[in-house]
């Protein structure tokens, strides 16, 4: 089936948004031609396939050349921007709402999470599994356009549930080492820090602040995030807060002593301090090289 022709930044048809009232929707064979896409940071989850042609998009701050038959996961609250794209490009994909997600992963463990956000950009093993993902988006595609049936939305959780399910199963075998010793009250841990993180690490970057909210002590929190994710909590929560500096500075105009303040550093020398420390750069010399509302295309 052939759809027209959206651009990645149409706020009603658009790869990365939902229509009006809609909690999912689908698009199969979606030709993108010239893509205008701001830097943005999303709101909603994304499952695409390439079908055609290459890209390259940034997620999260890091650049992925993808082609034919690689699939992006982009879950909710990651910075992505596509940076330039083949004429041919097309595309296949579904977008859901994060709770809709939630409640459809909710028997997947925290490690699969945490690996799908360290690599977003997965190459399809094999032909018969972007010929399964198509599949996948042809029943979901029936079922987005049947309106009036009454049990629409519980038949696409189930199907999606599926072909997560399936997704989960291949990366737990091929890439997640999985140990028994952490138990699933750590691992809810971790999942409980990591949202915290993603809500608060632009104005919140002291750990004790995350440890305090758990109830716990900062000491079991640094060891049941190190265990499972071999980083520290500061280093993750830094790691999130340049991601969130990183967005003000090529999405706005504001000045450096604007934007310290919004994040509630003490003063705009230990903002330039602690950006560059965690980039090499000044926070100018990030702007002037990447451009203030920067736009592709």
């Amino acid at each position: 089936m052939k759809q027209n022709k959206p651009t990645f930044a149409d706020s009603t048809t658009g790869i990365l948004q939902l229509p009006s009232e809609e909690p999912f929707v689908v698009g199969m064979n979606v030709s993108v031609p010239s893509p205008e896409f701001q830097l943005q940071k999303l709101e909603h989850f994304t499952l695409v396939v390439v079908n055609q042609g290459t890209a390259q998009v940034e997620i999260d701050f890091r650049l992925f050349r993808i082609k034919q038959g690689d699939m992006l996961v982009l879950a909710t609250a990651q910075f992505f921007q596509c940076i330039e794209a083949a004429p041919e490009l097309n595309l296949s994909y579904v977008t859901l709402t994060r709770d809709i997600y939630h409640e459809v992963t909710l028997a997947f463990d925290v490690p699969f999470f945490a690996f799908l956000k360290e690599y977003p950009c997965l190459a399809a093993p094999d032909k018969r599994h972007v010929r399964q993902f198509n599949h996948l988006l042809h029943l979901l595609t029936g079922i987005y356009q049947d309106r009036k049936h009454t049990f629409r939305l519980p038949i696409f959780k189930n199907i999606l549930q599926c072909f997560l399910m399936d997704l989960y199963n291949k990366v737990r075998e091929q890439f997640l080492n999985h140990d028994t010793a952490h138990t699933s009250q750590q691992e809810e841990l971790l999942g409980k820090f990591i949202t915290l993180v993603f809500q608060h690490s632009g104005t919140r970057r002291e750990v004790q602040f995350y440890a305090d909210s758990l109830s716990i002590t900062t000491r079991y929190l640094s060891f049941v995030v190190k265990s499972l994710t071999g980083i520290t909590p500061k280093g993750i929560i830094d790691s999130r807060c340049i991601q969130e500096i990183k967005m003000q500075l090529r999405t706005t105009r504001d000045s450096m002593q604007e934007i310290a303040f919004r994040l509630d550093f003490p003063d705009q020398s230990f903002f330039n301090r602690y950006f560059k420390k965690h980039t090499g750069i000044t926070p100018v010399e990030y702007r002037r090289s990447r451009g203030s509302l920067l736009v592709s295309f």
